[in-house]
This record gives structure tokens, C-alpha cells and sequence, in this order.
């Protein structure tokens, strides 16, 4: 039986600030990036220094080097500065080196009413031996990104800037920066594109065009000069154009929305004028915002109708500008799929309080103008993104390149999160067992609860580079100061049902663990789960699961088949400390489950599972990949039965980020089944599939170079 500390337990970490005039203060860590940096801190933090707000947070975060890592070469640069209705002051910071911004790099400080700090939120970048000088021109490295990133026809406004940015997986580089406009299948486009400062590679790419009182509502004429010409304005003009005048409408609509619900003049904050156009080019099958106003096309009459005639599309382009002025996040990865899913949410909210009601049109997203000869479709449905085609459950998330790094696609888990913690219910397509309580029995007050804590994560917690993590972090934290624990629980299991990582048990992201190799520095907060499995193949005598290291308490819970809650288990060792080990005899095939709940906040755990007994030969293949963007394709394989798929992949010792995945066919389209991608060449994979067509594929997120592949499969 578990040893019982009372006032004894330490449910935080305690952590030594680098501030003279204060000793030590207890503080917790709820999450930390991809380098182990905290990205989220909350307890008590210290109190502000008197005088000006924004100066006051720079002074305080620029003395706290050992809570962040620092190293101190880093400095922060206020960026704004927001008072919220609970008396709370919340300062965003941007963090440059060597006089250059880091790009994705944001710090939050927050303080209520008296000045006490009670949390820190975002991206840190440490200066950890980064380069201070570019080793190509600029120029040069703008056309290599720009051809990695597929675009051929580009106009450049201006001269490349130097600054560092950060990439969705957290490691930063000196690159050139640059906005380009282009045309794609899509449309005009316009892109700030970033070249490693080195060699040329693209690093990321953020698209503006986001594919929106005072009013202005011009006609483009079905050309793509804009604005165009106006016709209506606030007060005045006149049309019988039923297309011009839904958007001046909507645009409206939405303007009182935000003012009415959240207290929000425009989308700035400040009462910015809302310019739209209408009848963009000749039957364009899009509306996007594009920096300064909202652009809607006319359709081409059977994919789409006039985009300006949804209000949910209306208020989904003009959230991408609030989302510009307040988060800015990144418009590609995980971070470009929470900006849509931003969009999503607040526009169908936004559509909700027009109706007055909840109803089925209020998780459709475009009804009113998609496939205008097909009733009751939409472009894509909250409730069930599956039905479109979309992401609803994050261990499955699109990882390829394409739209941005499946912005759109992979939206579907933070919209079908946001529709069970208003709605309550479980995952539509049962991806897990999670009952999510709804945030209220009242479907208008559950929704009006959601859209305000949604609004205050994105405003007051998320940065430019937040992932699904970070939000689940952010809207939690929401949740807690607006309507308490109840409905933060709400938050969590709602994220748990869709399996975003850091949860809190039963559905929580899983990590694929590979035979007898060791995963470090795992952590928990007081309460919350790491989830991890191991595929174990048939035929093996012994299964053992070690965990060591670390400080804290972690408790060990193992069950076959599905993930361990509290009360559902088949091992549980149950001891202080982080010292445990399950052991199992003769150990069934299947995937293994495995979590590590913090009885305390506990870090720097190690997990290990190793089965053995059986059969662990493979088969061992080489190639190599010419540089950034590149692919290789093992030759293609059918198996009969269920079983384990397993591969190492060892590339390059440095300098290069190969990723592995395995992909399955469907009739005549692969879709990746598993994925390894952490920031080095070597990528591990364990999967239990069924019967089916398989290929492994290797891909260059960076460098070139040779790599072996061994690989093994059912019999």
C-alpha cells in the first residue's frame, strides 16, 4: 500500500529564481517544449516591479534565467500589453538574440490585479551556440526555400531580413525571412518564407491569405485588384446586389458578435475598419483574408455558391485577423491547424448567437454555400470531422506537407474537441472511450461558456507557436479562471477523447515505445498522465517494464489492449518514488499500454519496456536522401494476418532530420499508419496492424544523406 505523506507530499516543484530579493518560490511546470524548456508555469511567481506594465515584465522575465534556462545573452521586447475583465494584466513579450527577433518565440507574463505574476506561458528559446552570421546570401537562400517549397512564380516585396525562427518541432535557426506572393492551384497566395541562414533550406513557411464598426464593402468586379470599387460604407451608399450586401451584413454581424460577446472593438481591438470585397476574379471557389480585409469569390456555382452568403464564413475569415492581432499563430503544422480550428470555432459561435439557438447547422462549417445543388452538406462538420474527410483523432493527424502542413485537415481534432466540451458525448467514431461532461446542461449557455474560454485562450495564453499541447494547456487554464474546475475538467477530457498529448488518462496522446529502448526525461504535473505503448509480437517468454530516475512520485499502471485509467488495470506496483518495475510472463501479442500518473509533479524519468524470447532478427535495407524534401520508398509488401510492423531507421550522426513512416494502402491512395518524427535522423516505429499492403517510407525534414533501414513484419 502506498505510503501516506500528508503535509509531507510536494505537489510542486520548487524552483530557484535567479532574482537576488527573492530566496526560492514554489512553482509549478503544467508543460514543457520539445528541448524540455517550461512553456507553461503557474504558482507563485513573484510580484511585479512598480511603474509601466510592459517594462515591469521585462525586468521581471529577464531576471529569471534559471527558471527558463536562460543563458543570458537573451532579451525580451514588450509587444503588447492587455487588461481583461477579472482585473488581470497579461504582457506579451518577444524574445530576440543578438538584436534579431526569434520568430515563434512569445513569452506571457501574467499578473492579477495587485501585481503578483501567477503565470508564465510560451516559447523560450535558450541561446545555446547558436550562429551570429549567415553563411549564404540572402538571396541565394530565398530562391533554394522558395523552389523547396514548390513555388516557381514568385514576386518579392522587399530585400531578405535576417532573424531567427523557430520550427513547429522547436529548434531554431538563423534564416533569411522574406514575404512572397505567388499563384497556386488554390489562387493568389502570399507566404513569408524562411531560409536556413546556412544552407539554404527552408525551415517553415507562414501563408497570410487564410483561406473574413466601421464598414467598407467594395466590388472587385470578378477581377483581383483590390479592393475594388466601393459601394457601401457605414453610413451611406446603396446596392441590389444581394451578394455585396451579405458581406457588409455579416461583417456586421460578426463586429457586434465579438463587441457584444467578448468585449471587442473589431479585430484589432480598436475599432480598425472591416473592409470587405466581394466578386473576386471569375468563379473562384474561395474567401481568405489577406492582412488589411476579407475577399470573398462568387463560386463556381456547383462546388460552392457566393462565400460571402455564410455568416460562419464570414466569421471565420474575419477571426483569422483577430487571431493575426492577438496569438499570431503560425499558419502551418499544428499551430496553422489550431488558427483554422480558431476560425472554425468563433465563427460557428459566432453563428450560434445570431440563431439564438443550438442546432445541427451549428457544427456545419459552409452549409449555406457549398455544393448549392446538394442540401444539408457542408465543407466541414465540427461534430463528426471524419464525415468530410478531416483529422478527428490526434494520433492519426496528417504530417505531410501539403496545405501548410494539413491546416485545414487536421483542424477536425481542436473543432470536434471544442463540440464535446460544449455538448458533452463521446468520440463519434469511438477512436476512444472518454464521456466528456458538457461544459453546461444548456446547450446556448454550454456554447456561450466554450466560445469565451476558446476567445480567452487564444488571446490571453496562446503564442505563435502553440500546439496541440500548449492549447490543451491554454483553454484549460481558460476554463479555471472563468468558470473553475468543473468546467476545466470539461476542457480536458474533451481533449482527451480526440487523444491530444498531455493528458490526464484514458485517451490521452500515446507514444510508441520500441523494444528495449529507453525514452528520458518524461514529466507530469500533479495528476496528469504520460501515455506510451509497446507492440509486443507473438511468441515471447518475458515482458518487462522499468521505470527509473527522475525526482517526484510517478505511479506505473500497465493493462493489454487499451489505456490504464486509475481504476482500470493489469499491473500496478503502487510504491514511492519513481523505482518500479512490471514483469510479465509469456506475454499475450497486442499492444501493451503503458502510464506513468503523477501521485506528485514528478521529471526526468526514464521508461524502458523490453520483451524478449522470441524472434527479434530484421531486415536491413540502404539509402539515401539528396537534401531537404527528399523521399525514399521501401519496395511495397502484403501480410494475411494482424501483427507487428517495427523499423529502426539510422541516418546521418548530424546535421540532417529524417522522419519514418509506415503507410498502408487504401484501393489506390497510401495513408501513413505510424510516424517517427523527433528532431534527429534516427526514428524508431512499432506498430500492431491488420492484414493489408504496406510500404515504409523515409523522408528528408532537413539534410541529406545515407541511412540503413531494418525493418521486420508478421509472418
Amino acid at each position: 500500500m502506498k505510503k501516506l505523506i500528508g503535509a509531507m507530499l510536494l505537489l510542486t516543484a520548487t524552483v530557484a529564481f535567479g532574482q537576488a530579493d527573492i530566496e526560492s518560490k514554489v512553482v509549478r511546470t503544467r508543460h514543457s517544449d520539445e528541448n524540455g524548456v517550461p512553456s507553461f508555469i503557474t504558482g507563485d511567481l513573484g510580484k511585479l516591479p512598480a511603474g509601466n506594465a510592459a517594462a515591469a515584465a521585462k525586468t521581471f522575465i529577464e531576471a529569471r534565467k534559471g527558471l527558463l534556462q536562460a543563458v543570458g545573452t537573451e532579451r525580451f521586447e514588450p509587444v503588447g500589453t492587455f487588461n481583461d475583465d477579472l482585473g488581470q494584466t497579461h504582457v506579451r513579450l518577444q524574445e530576440r538574440l543578438n538584436g534579431l527577433p526569434v520568430i515563434g518565440a512569445e513569452y506571457i507574463v501574467h499578473a492579477d490585479g495587485d501585481g503578483n505574476v501567477y503565470a508564465l506561458n510560451g516559447r523560450f528559446t535558450p541561446d545555446r551556440n547558436l550562429p551570429t552570421e549567415p553563411e549564404m546570401n540572402g538571396w541565394t537562400a530565398i530562391q533554394r526555400a522558395s523552389e523547396q517549397a514548390g513555388i516557381t512564380n514568385g514576386a518579392y516585396s522587399k530585400w531578405p531580413n535576417l532573424v531567427y525562427v523557430v520550427n513547429d518541432r522547436g529548434n531554431a535557426f538563423l534564416a533569411w525571412q522574406i514575404e512572397v506572393a505567388y499563384t497556386s492551384a488554390n489562387g493568389d497566395e502570399l507566404d513569408v518564407i524562411y531560409a536556413d541562414a546556412r544552407s539554404g533550406d527552408l525551415v517553415l513557411t507562414d501563408a497570410k491569405y487564410k483561406r473574413a464598426r466601421n464598414r467598407i464593402t467594395y466590388t472587385a468586379n470578378n477581377g483581383t485588384s483590390l479592393p475594388g470599387t466601393q459601394v457601401l460604407t457605414e453610413t451611406g451608399g446603396s446596392t441590389s446586389d444581394a451578394t455585396l450586401q451579405a458581406a457588409h451584413n455579416y461583417a456586421g454581424v460578426v463586429y457586434n458578435y465579438y463587441s457584444t460577446v467578448h468585449g471587442r472593438d473589431s479585430y484589432d481591438g480598436a475599432g480598425a475598419t472591416i473592409k470587405s470585397s466581394v466578386h473576386y476574379s471569375t468563379s473562384y471557389n474561395n474567401a481568405f483574408w489577406n492582412g488589411s480585409q476579407m475577399v470573398y469569390g462568387d463560386g463556381d456555382g456547383s462546388q460552392f455558391g457566393p462565400l460571402s452568403k455564410a455568416l460562419d464564413v464570414d466569421a471565420h475569415e474575419l477571426t483569422h485577423a483577430v487571431t493575426e492581432r492577438t496569438a499570431g499563430l503560425v499558419y502551418s503544422n499544428e499551430s496553422g491547424a489550431l488558427n483554422e480550428a480558431s476560425s472554425d470555432i468563433m465563427g460557428n459561435s459566432c453563428e450560434s448567437w445570431n440563431d439564438g439557438s443550438v442546432n445541427s447547422d451549428t457544427w456545419k462549417v459552409g452549409e449555406d454555400i457549398t455544393t448549392p445543388a446538394t442540401a444539408g452538406d457542408a465543407l466541414r462538420y465540427m461534430n463528426d470531422p471524419a464525415a468530410a474527410g478531416d483529422v478527428d483523432y490526434y494520433p492519426t493527424r496528417y504530417t505531410g506537407t501539403a496545405d501548410h502542413g494539413g491546416v485545414h485537415t487536421n483542424s477536425g481534432i481542436a473543432n470536434l474537441a471544442y463540440y464535446l466540451m460544449v455538448m458533452g458525448g463521446t468520440h463519434p467514431r469511438a477512436k476512444t472511450s472518454v464521456v466528456v461532461p458538457a461544459l453546461s446542461a444548456t446547450a446556448t449557455t454550454s456554447i456561450n461558456m466554450g466560445a469565451k474560454i476558446w476567445y480567452r485562450a487564444l488571446t490571453v495564453y496562446m503564442t505563435s507557436s502553440t500546439n496541440f499541447s500548449g492549447a490543451r494547456t491554454a483553454t484549460a487554464q481558460a476554463a479555471t479562471d472563468l468558470y473553475g474546475a468543473a468546467a476545466a475538467d470539461s476542457v480536458n477530457k474533451a481533449w482527451d477523447a480526440v487523444g491530444a498529448p498531455g493528458g490526464t488518462g484514458g485517451g490521452g496522446g500515446v507514444t510508441s515505445l520500441t523494444n528495449g529502448v529507453a525514452v528520458t526525461g518524461i514529466s507530469a504535473s500533479t495528476g496528469g498522465w504520460a501515455n506510451y505503448k509497446i507492440t509486443v509480437p507473438s511468441g515471447q517468454t518475458s515482458l518487462a517494464i522499468v521505470m527509473s530516475g527522475g525526482t517526484g512520485d510517478g505511479d506505473l499502471y500497465v493493462k493489454l489492449g487499451s489505456q490504464p485509467t486509475l481504476t482500470s488495470y493489469n499491473y500496478r506496483p503502487y510504491l514511492n518514488g519513481n523505482a518500479e518495475t512490471v514483469t510479465v510472463t509469456n506475454p499475450a501479442a497486442g499492444d501493451w499500454y503503458i502510464g506513468i500518473n503523477a501521485y506528485a509533479a514528478f521529471s526526468g524519468v526514464t521508461l524502458k519496456a523490453t520483451y524478449t524470447g522470441g524472434s527479434t532478427g530484421c531486415t536491413s535495407t540502404s539509402g539515401s536522401l539528396s537534401g531537404t524534401g527528399a523521399n525514399w520508398y521501401s519496395a511495397q509488401y502484403t501480410t494475411t494476418t494482424t501483427g507487428s510492423h517495427t523499423a529502426k531507421l539510422t541516418g546521418p550522426a548530424s546535421g540532417a532530420d529524417f522522419d519514418l513512416y509506415l503507410q498502408k494502402l487504401s484501393g489506390t491512395t497510401w495513408s501513413s499508419v505510424a510516424a517517427g518524427e523527433s528532431a534527429t535522423a534516427t526514428e524508431n516505429i512499432s506498430y500492431s496492424g491488420t492484414a493489408g499492403t504496406y510500404r515504409w517510407r523515409v523522408y528528408a525534414y532537413s539534410g541529406s544523406g545515407s541511412f540503413t533501414l531494418c525493418t521486420t513484419r508478421p509472418n
